[in-house]
């Protein structure tokens, strides 16, 4: 039966977290405290008996994922997600003061990650946000205990340490006593605000500490979390019972005592709350959390601080316990000891390689520098000299050529294991060495360039390596004295790279100037034949040239140009010589003329005329008659407007028939008895043209002559027609919009009588313009 009872419990818990609305659950609140501050008596009387507080409630918010906001008008609500309204209840004793007090949220920050420990970094989502409530009230002073408390459900569902979290709510409440209430007591104010993760296996210290205004000696230790609220939802969609207590969001929060949370024994418990085999104390003095968790996951916390008064015969004044959910999460270290070298020998320690004594900066890449607090610098020097440093790089000046083993400590007196780090070096000071080189001059003869080493040791060591960098992206030599042509001209950063057998290196830069005159000019194209005006495009294929060259064109018809590859258009026809010389930025000059290098003949004018100038469709046939000037051959071309071809004639003239307003291209091709070409294209398109009349008189008498009336005339392209008659009493007997409709000398299926008509006609001609007739028609019976 108890099996059964237990299950059947158990069922109807299910059944209730199922029927709960997603909106009113509250277990986006992990963690709250309450605050007090006593402001003195109203209106500064004691004889009023009433004292003012400041309270201050601290809430700390779950925000990952999508959890509801924090109660009291969030100021994040909208009208899809909208915070519940917040409130307390206030007890005098174990009665109520204020039922049902309202609060409202003052302001929401993030809560920042406070690992204990300045060399983890966190591998895990973590965001938790601090709710503060503020208001100041009133209170008699009372020989009965004061009691603010505020009660929601449920908790959340991955917390490992309590039973049912799903099912439990919280309390968090503060107790303003008699004693207090006579001191005009403040309570305790927490530092800082509670850690949100730690990391498995990893030690931590995070100061928990308070501050008491008063002064007044403060005792921290372990308490539980307290119970509150319940899985009732008002009688709204599931189950409800009559308590106004146990509701998510109850309607007045229960009076104190309230019951504590059911650990998950025997590994927890409220000395135990990150597990049996964890380390977790608690400084009874300072309020310093510190520990060793072994257990990953989610863990709900309580510490309390008691306030006692100081002297002989301590009284306790107020206790204040803040309750907070912490996470054990896995982490990664952030330093380790790291030194910019040159190699790393067979033992692993750094080799930092100097070339010549003298001052030189040992760097330090170590990392994470913010964790890292201290560098600790040891190094045995010459005659075994002590060398020490405390910077985050290490200088020396060592005059010895040697090779001297040194350490560096990281966070050398940190309580954490994981926050220190050691590097061991070897500084090796060996001779120094110069590299230098002289080349050879290049003034008008592009010809190679000698380059001569006159690189040096200091030691006697031997130079291994020679790495040439002629500055003009070509291949590098490894010679000791290498000769190089350069291709194009210009100066050139010259660079020698020396290595000797040490790895000792140096370098030296030399600009080398190369401005040599080219052997030969040369130009493309070669020969030139264009038709007046002709412009042709003159290209210096001349080595070696660039733009810092001089150039001097004479192209034969009094023409000049100082451009390296310039375009030059010839108004006249004739046979030109054309001129080049060239002077290098040393002086070296050359010159070459090009004989009848250029052929510029005399061109033909095309043109030609359209008659009529606009055909229309009552004229749809154009002549096409030549203008050209000093043309022995034309011929002409029709295409449309995409270009496709549909006639062709030989000229000089002739006829064409428009059959539609299609717009048609005419080109005229001409030549001229030199062989060159002119060509001109002209638009060619039929206008439309209406025209109109009226007969005067029509006899429908049904013998098929003239037996209904309508205007005649060319109407293509018009629109908007109409037509309108009337008879003589001014009575509309007929319209139509239809340029083809007829009258038939009735009205309303009744022949009217012989006599004079009047009619108007409207309408919108093919080029858009309005036009409008009048007249009269005589009907003849």
């Amino acid at each position: 039966m108890q099996t059964f009872a237990a299950i059947r419990s158990g069922i109807v818990a299910l059944l209730c977290a199922i029927l709960l609305p997603a909106g009113l659950l509250a277990d986006h609140i992990v963690g709250g405290e309450f605050h007090y501050e006593c402001l003195g008596f109203r209106d500064n009387d004691p004889s009023s008996g009433v004292m003012r507080y400041r309270i201050t409630i601290n809430m700390y918010r779950d925000c990952i994922g999508e959890g509801a906001l924090f109660d009291g008008n969030d100021p994040r609500q909208t009208p899809d997600v909208r915070s519940a309204d917040g409130h307390i209840s206030i007890y005098v004793g174990d009665d109520y003061y204020r039922e049902t007090f309202p609060i409202n949220l003052s302001r929401f920050d993030p809560v920042p990650i406070n690992l204990g420990n300045p060399c983890l970094v966190i591998n895990e989502p973590i965001c938790q946000e601090i709710g503060i409530y503020t208001f100041i009230t009133e209170l008699p002073v009372s020989d009965e205990t004061y009691t603010f408390v505020y009660q929601r459900c449920c908790r959340n569902e991955s917390i490992r340490n309590v039973l049912n979290p799903r099912q439990i709510g919280a309390t968090y409440f503060i107790q303003i006593s008699p004693v207090a209430q006579q001191r005009c007591n403040t309570s305790p104010d927490f530092n800082i605000d509670p850690p949100i993760a730690i990391c498995i296996n990893e030690e931590f210290r995070i100061d928990l500490g308070a501050t008491d205004s008063n002064g007044d000696s403060l005792v921290y230790n372990f308490c539980d979390p307290k119970l509150g609220g319940g899985t009732d939802n008002g009688g709204r969609n599931g189950p409800a019972t009559p308590s106004p207590f146990d509701d998510i969001v109850p309607i007045r929060e229960s009076p104190y005592p309230y019951a504590s949370v059911p650990w998950v024994g025997p590994t927890y418990s409220t000395n135990d709350q990150l597990g049996v085999g964890s380390i977790l104390n608690i400084d009874p003095v300072t309020g310093e959390l510190s520990g060793v968790p072994i257990y990953p996951g989610t863990h709900v916390l309580g510490v309390c601080v008691e306030e006692w008064t100081r002297g002989p015969n301590p009284v306790l004044l107020s206790e204040t316990k803040r309750e907070f959910q912490l996470s054990v999460s896995r982490c990664g270290n952030t330093v380790t000891a790291d030194l910019q070298e040159t190699e790393i020998d067979e033992q692993g320690r750094f080799f930092i390689r100097q070339c010549g004594p003298g001052p030189n900066t040992i760097i330090n890449e170590s990392t994470l520098v913010t964790s890292i607090t201290s560098y600790d610098w040891e190094m045995v020097g010459p005659g075994g000299e002590l060398l020490t440093g405390s910077d985050r790089n290490f200088a020396t000046n060592i005059q010895q050529v040697g090779v001297y083993e040194g350490v560096m400590l990281l966070n050398r007196e940190s309580f954490a294991d994981n926050c220190k780090d050691t590097a061991v070096f070897l500084l090796g000071v060996f001779p120094d060495l110069t590299a230098e080189f002289t080349s050879s001059e290049v003034v008008c003869e592009p010809k190679p360039i000698d380059f001569v080493n006159l690189s040096t040791t200091d030691g006697n060591q031997r130079i291994v390596t020679y790495d040439w960098d002629f500055g003009d992206n070509t291949d590098r030599s490894f010679r000791d004295d290498p000769t190089h042509l350069y291709r194009v001209p210009g100066e050139f950063p010259a660079r020698l790279t020396i290595t000797d057998e040490n790895g000792c290196q140096d370098d030296v830069v030399r600009n080398v100037e190369y401005f040599p005159a080219p052997r030969t000019i040369l130009l493309e194209p070669q020969d030139a034949f264009g038709c007046v005006p002709y412009s042709n495009l003159f290209i210096n294929r001349s080595t070696p040239i660039n733009d810092d060259y001089l150039f001097d064109w004479q192209f034969g018809d009094g023409g000049v140009s100082d451009q390296r590859d310039p375009t030059h258009i010839y108004e006249t026809a004739g046979v030109y010589d054309v001129s080049l010389s060239i002077t290098s930025p040393l002086g070296c000059f050359v010159d070459t003329t090009f004989r009848q290098l250029v052929d510029v003949r005399d061109s033909p004018t095309a043109d030609f005329i359209f008659s009529p100038e606009q055909p229309s469709n009552i004229f749809p046939d154009v002549e096409i008659i030549d203008r050209s000037r000093d043309a022995v051959a034309q011929r002409y071309f029709i295409s449309d407007g995409g270009g496709e071809a549909l006639f062709s004639s030989p000229g000089p003239n002739f006829t064409y028939r428009l059959r539609d307003t299609t717009t048609l291209s005419v080109t005229q091709v001409v030549t001229h008895p030199s062989g060159c070409l002119d060509t001109l294209t002209k638009d060619l398109r039929m206008y439309l043209q209406n025209t109109f009349n009226a007969p005067n008189a029509f006899t429908p008498n049904g013998d098929g002559l003239n037996d209904n009336w309508k205007p005649k005339g060319i109407f293509a392209g018009a629109t908007d027609y109409q037509l309108r008659i009337w008879n003589r009493w001014g009575e509309k007997i007929f319209e139509t919009g239809d340029f083809e409709a007829t009258w038939d000398g009735t009205f309303e299926g009744t022949s009217s009588p012989a006599g004079g008509y009047l009619w108007d006609v409207t309408f919108t001609n093919a080029e858009g313009e309005p036009e409008s007739f009048k007249g009269g028609v005589v009907l003849i019976r």
